[in-house]
């Protein structure tokens, strides 16, 4: 009886995982994180229309990393592949708006010769309207 061993055998539910799992390829990231970080900076910075731009490409990277889990488990790994290359494009573009609405800030300011030029107009204007 001991010639007969069982470790050969396998569940039959257990042969079909091990198939699926050969033919699956790995479930990509669905870089929601990232996409989250990149609308939240994107909103906290939101200085002019070019940040802005990036609040709206943010929420689409949301919407494209929240697609990718339901792509993937339904059978459309290629789509799943796709919306998680979207979402990390549309990411680093969104967060690439912050750096240059930073930019813009910064060059703004070195143009109008400094923080206490900008302060001087400020206080100009403020003293032209007093009643």
């Amino acid at each position: 009886m001991t010639e007969f061993s069982n470790q050969a055998y396998q569940d039959p539910a257990q042969q079909t995982n091990n198939q699926d799992s050969q033919t699956k390829p790995a479930r990509p990231d669905n870089n929601l994180i990232l996409a989250i970080i990149a609308t939240v900076i994107s909103l906290l910075t939101c200085c002019g229309w070019v940040s802005c731009i990036g609040v709206i490409l943010g929420i689409i990277a949301i919407v494209f990393s929240t697609q990718v889990d339901s792509k993937y488990f339904t059978g459309d790994y290629t789509g799943a592949e796709k919306a998680a290359k979207n979402a990390k494009t549309l990411s680093a573009i969104a967060i690439g708006t912050v750096v240059l609405s930073i930019v813009w800030i910064i060059v703004s300011i070195i143009m109008a010769g400094g923080i206490s030029a900008i302060m001087e107009q400020y206080e100009t204007i403020m003293e032209q309207y007093k009643v």
